[in-house]
């Protein structure tokens, strides 16, 4: 029989508690006495003060109540569980709906309820209820994802919007007034920020339409759309006029496109986001760069890079001098990776110098120069300047046309290294380019010293990942690349859960393959041959493609295959 809330479950519990050592009779009395005082309860004291385990203290009421103890990854949610409990009472009374069978709904809760708690959502929802104990992340995380971000606020906005509207009437269609209290919209747009940082996002994409206002963060290298609640497409623009209020840009202009940046901290940490605005015929659309401001130490070794490649990177990085050069489209990790292996050669005897668009990460020990086109500061124009001042190693955020391309082969000639990304689809095809920007192939030859390139593959999630078998022919081809660790094959997907967005991955893994300039190659690139004739010599002279790296990260249990066919398929099938 299952048994709600009260002071006697209570007792139970914390009596249950004390006996297997994981409370005092001494810290129990201590919190009855608190808790009489700050009218909270003592159990809800227990995991505020961390004194007790939230998954430990639920387990204690599940045994004690007869209400489950799951994760809402454990459950496939319906939506028709979801249709039948309105924003409100999902958020009021923090539950979550997960399914329902034979006429019963099971609702997923974070502390057993009160037996008027359960009378009321019977008579409210008009259906039987049933519940499972899951913890308060998982609650929240599906509340947002079911219920919108900022659902609780948003009748208040859309009331203040309307109250506003009825003020201001515009004179002409083109213009537009501020619908909202400044304090009010502020508030939904730092939730907006703080829930995408938490999430690890790097770029948040608020976007107005004709009937709608859509949300989405990048996540993991992925667009994810995260629901807004009902209404918000009455506050378009209220939020872009706010954006730009805390961005620092002209609200009065709507014709032109704008730049800005907001500064924020969040959890002990500093994060610059460089804010664009784009004018479209339904309003402002505005995209918000997130970026961590702190120093930050990137040990080489601590990547997750291969047992292919990294060996071929180390050996790489302690040359004297010449050009390494990282390609992969934007968003692949290539400067997370450049900055590791400048952290690997920042020690007292070297002069490191670098010349970024824009800076992203804060390196200690390292001279670091912000382009700034505006007033003639572009990577030529400084790569000009630095190197009077005798650096040992170079970074240039990304090699962009000729003149910088010839500038930093030039410098590796006098005894650099240089280090720079460039925009190719794989190592030997950066041969080709740098050709098409008119370097000078016995230049290539002579300076280019390694070429990485690299992709970024989803982390199966931890916390929802199942086994499943790939197709045969997958299968056949990773057995063809690593024949001696098929045996211990790990395949697995995720199913989603709270702790992944329900997308089944979490996180992100590097994917490389890097080509050694040897004597063939170098006659090649002497002798202009084609970039799939110079990637056929490198294959033979045993380079890992990003393919076969992708695999290994399969057979580790990493990430799935359909990840890596998404990633690096198309290049080489």
């Amino acid at each position: 029989m299952t048994r709600y809330y009260s002071e006697e479950l209570l007792a139970e519990v914390t009596q249950k508690l004390v006996a297997e050592g994981k409370l005092t009779v001494e810290k129990l009395g201590e919190l009855q006495g608190r808790a009489a005082l700050t009218l909270q309860s003592v159990d809800a004291l227990l995991v505020q003060e961390s004194i007790v385990n939230e998954e430990d203290l639920l387990k204690a009421f599940a045994e004690a109540s007869g209400i489950p103890f799951h994760h809402i990854g454990d459950f496939k949610i319906q939506q028709e569980a979801v249709d039948l409990v309105n924003a409100k009472i999902a958020l009021r009374h923090r539950i979550v709906p997960i399914e329902v069978k034979e006429g019963v709904l099971t609702l997923a809760v974070n502390r057993v309820p009160n037996l008027t708690t359960v009378d009321g959502l019977r008579m409210v929802l008009d259906i039987g209820v049933d519940f499972v104990l899951c913890p308060e992340t998982d609650v929240g995380r599906s509340l947002t994802h079911f219920y919108g971000l900022g659902a609780e606020t948003i009748d208040q906005l859309i009331a203040e919007a309307r109250a506003e509207e009825a003020k201001v009437q515009p004179e002409h269609e083109t213009d537009i007034a501020v619908t909202t209290s400044e304090t009010g919209m502020v508030r939904f747009i730092n939730l907006i920020i703080a829930e995408a940082i938490k999430m690890d996002c790097t770029d948040i994409h608020i976007e107005p339409f004709e009937h709608t206002l859509r949300l989405r963060y990048r996540i993991d290298g992925i667009l994810q759309e995260i629901p807004l609640p009902k209404g918000v497409e009455h506050l378009r623009n209220a939020v872009s006029s706010s954006v730009k209020i805390m961005g620092n840009m002209d609200i009065a202009e709507h014709r032109k496109p704008h730049d800005g940046r907001i500064k924020v901290t969040y959890g002990g940490r500093d994060f610059d986001l460089r804010v664009s605005i784009l004018p479209t015929p339904w309003g402002e659309t505005s995209c918000l760069r997130i970026l961590n401001r702190g120093n930050t130490q990137i040990d080489l070794d601590q990547l997750g890079l291969s047992e292919n490649q990294l060996p071929k990177i180390k050996q790489l990085i302690e040359l004297p001098h010449g050009v390494i050069l990282m390609t992969g489209p934007t968003g692949s990790g290539k400067t997370t990776t450049l900055y590791a292996i400048l952290a690997r050669l920042n020690k007292g005897g070297t002069k490191i110098i670098t010349v970024e668009d824009p800076i992203e990460y804060q390196m200690q020990g390292v001279s670091q120069v912000q382009v700034y086109a505006r007033i003639g500061l572009t990577f030529a124009s400084v790569l000009r300047s630095i190197l009077r001042h005798d650096p040992d190693v170079i970074l240039i955020g990304e090699i962009r046309d000729s003149e910088t391309a010839d500038i930093a082969i030039r410098s590796s000639l006098t005894g650099h290294l240089v280090l720079s990304t460039l925009h190719t689809n794989d190592a030997p095809s950066a041969v080709t380019r740098l050709t098409d920007m008119g370097i000078e192939p016995y230049l290539i030859s002579s300076c280019v010293e390694g070429i990485v390139a690299q992709r970024l593959v989803r982390r199966v999630c931890a916390h929802c990942n199942h086994p499943y078998e790939p197709p045969e022919e997958i299968v056949r081809e990773i057995r063809d690349c690593y024949p001696d660790k098929i045996a211990n094959a790990r395949y697995i997907q995720g199913n989603g859960c709270p702790a992944c967005g329900f997308t089944g991955y979490r996180g992100r893994s590097a994917i490389n393959e890097v080509m050694m300039m040897t004597d063939p190659i170098r006659a090649m690139v002497v002798g202009r041959q084609p970039a799939n004739l110079i990637k056929d010599q490198a294959i033979k002279e045993g380079m890992v493609t990003l393919r076969q790296d992708g695999w290994l990260r399969v057979l580790e249990g990493r990430t799935s295959v359909e990840e890596v066919l998404r990633v690096a398929g198309r290049l080489e099938e």
